[in-house]
């Protein structure tokens, strides 16, 4: 099925020719996808390459970034085998390395962007965030993104929304407001009512609440997830819904937080004052799930929450 999807092919031939541990964990992925992935697929990848080529990016250039955030995770999983920690402990040392580094952050970003459709655990959170955002009965005046990133979630929800609906974006780091910014403005023709504020999430005190909240894979970049929890929960509306991400034993360039069971996880849901909805427990790789915490394998987690009555 690859075949008839041109621009998606484009971006999977250039990564497997260079790296034969991607082109069999790839090959793998495809076989088991159905046509609503190679759509969302080919869809994504030409508009990737549209941009690329408006930021003057070689496309090898873009998946080498994706190559090096697969070995960034790699070296960083190595050395959580081996000390049993992560990397980095500290969010200031990740700004420092990371957000605030222009050249590292927006090879990240487009890595990241990639493995949406490369890394079987990123396409599943990203089709559960789909599949809550598009629901028909959802009535969101408000919207807000914590951690905007590359840009994918908020396009989709900028897609499916209510044109009159205000949707504000929160970030720490400029160079991702930026990407996220001309990812929008590059795709995005329509005219919406957008605003964007660099800033700690824990500074940003609007006068509205929100009947929707995104938190993608922000939990493990910081220090006092309770306390974030707690914020986002005080943001919410009373009726509102909030989509998170995170996961365990998943150590990277910027992960600072080592969440070690679902269960721990869960209970911080809890302790913040929300009820899960609806989850997905991810482990990226398929083995038994006894056997993936023996071994601390990587496992993605999604969930979408809503205030405990």
């Amino acid at each position: 099925m690859l075949q008839n999807h041109k621009n998606f092919k484009i971006i999977v031939n250039k990564v497997v020719i260079q790296s034969s541990t991607q082109r069999k964990k790839i090959e793998r992925l495809i076989s088991k996808q159905n046509k609503v992935y190679f759509n969302r697929a080919e869809d994504f990848s030409k508009k990737f390459l549209k941009y690329l080529r408006k930021e003057n990016v070689p496309v090898k250039s873009a998946v080498n970034s994706y190559l090096k955030l697969c070995f960034d995770m790699f070296e960083s999983h190595k050395y959580f085998m081996k000390h049993n920690k992560y990397p980095l402990a500290d969010e200031k040392d990740a700004y420092k390395k990371v957000y605030n580094n222009i050249k590292v952050m927006k090879s990240y970003m487009f890595g990241l962007a990639i493995s949406q459709f490369l890394w079987s655990t990123h396409y599943a959170m990203y089709s559960f965030f789909i599949k809550n955002i598009t629901k028909k009965n959802l009535k969101i005046k408000n919207y807000l993104e914590i951690g905007s990133g590359h840009g994918l979630f908020f396009l989709k929800a900028l897609e499916n929304l209510d044109e009159k609906s205000k949707f504000d974006i929160v970030d720490i780091s400029a160079t991702s407001i930026k990407i996220t910014k001309s990812v929008i403005n590059f795709f995005f023709k329509k005219k919406r009512n957008i605003n964007y504020y660099k800033k700690n999430v824990f500074d940003y005190k609007p006068k509205i609440k929100y009947e929707f909240i995104t938190l993608g894979e922000v939990l493990e970049h910081v220090n006092q997830p309770l306390r974030l929890l707690k914020k986002i929960n005080n943001l919410l509306s009373e009726n509102g819904q909030v989509y998170m991400s995170t996961c365990v034993d998943c150590p990277s360039i910027d992960h600072v937080l080592h969440f070690k069971s679902i269960g721990e996880i869960e209970l911080l849901i809890k302790k913040s004052g929300f009820k899960i909805i609806s989850r997905n427990i991810l482990p990226v790789e398929e083995r038994p799930m006894k056997e993936i915490i023996k071994n601390k394998i990587t496992i993605n987690y999604c969930a979408l929450l809503k205030k405990k009555n």
